[in-house]
């Protein structure tokens, strides 16, 4: 009932139903001081309020996900998120509300931990490239400029795995040439 994703929900129910609740709102309470209860504004606010939260459920309920790995998609949700609170913190309606939550996103995320990092690198949709990208347009909305960090943390886990499993490699036999149904000697 606290929950911010509570209040999404109930608008989100609510919204079909607008016509139903116009209805009931007038039969029962037709004006208050000259004015009607809900205005069509008020339901342009409820849509335009609704609009802002989706992005953050959405982005919620995929972190939620339990069977399926959630970590390399954490980099391109902070970015979609990051745009939206830069969209919508210079609209005038929404601008107390976003640069708070702005603050507050800033200082989770000003440094992304080094695990969604190569999480999102060694996804084979995004690799090294991509992520250079992500940081370029990150740097259009935040500051983000560890690319070279990232590397050399990168470099630096594979030398350790290189050196402790890198005689492993060298061990495996070649496999042999002959192939398929027939066999030559």
């Amino acid at each position: 009932d606290v929950r911010w994703n509570a209040t999404y929900l109930m608008l989100k129910h609510l919204l079909p139903h607008r016509e139903i609740f116009g209805v009931f709102i007038a039969t029962h309470h037709p004006t208050v001081d000259d004015h009607a209860l809900l205005t069509d504004l008020q339901w342009i606010v409820v849509e335009t309020i609704l609009l802002f939260l989706e992005q953050f459920y959405d982005s919620t309920i995929i972190f939620s996900s339990v069977y399926y790995p959630t970590s390399p998609l954490i980099i391109h949700h902070i970015l979609v998120n990051a745009g939206h609170l830069k969209t919508y913190e210079n609209g005038r309606n929404f601008r107390s509300v976003v640069i708070p939550m702005k603050t507050k996103f800033l200082s989770y995320w000003s440094t992304i931990p080094f695990l969604y990092s190569f999480a999102f690198i060694l996804d084979p949709r995004a690799k090294i490239k991509g992520f250079t990208n992500v940081l370029q347009i990150m740097l259009q909305i935040m500051t983000y400029a560890y690319l070279t960090e990232v590397r050399a943390a990168m470099y630096d886990i594979f030398s350790k795995y290189e050196s402790k499993f890198g005689a492993v490699r060298l061990q495996r036999t070649t496999p042999s040439s002959t192939s398929g149904k027939k066999k030559t000697t």
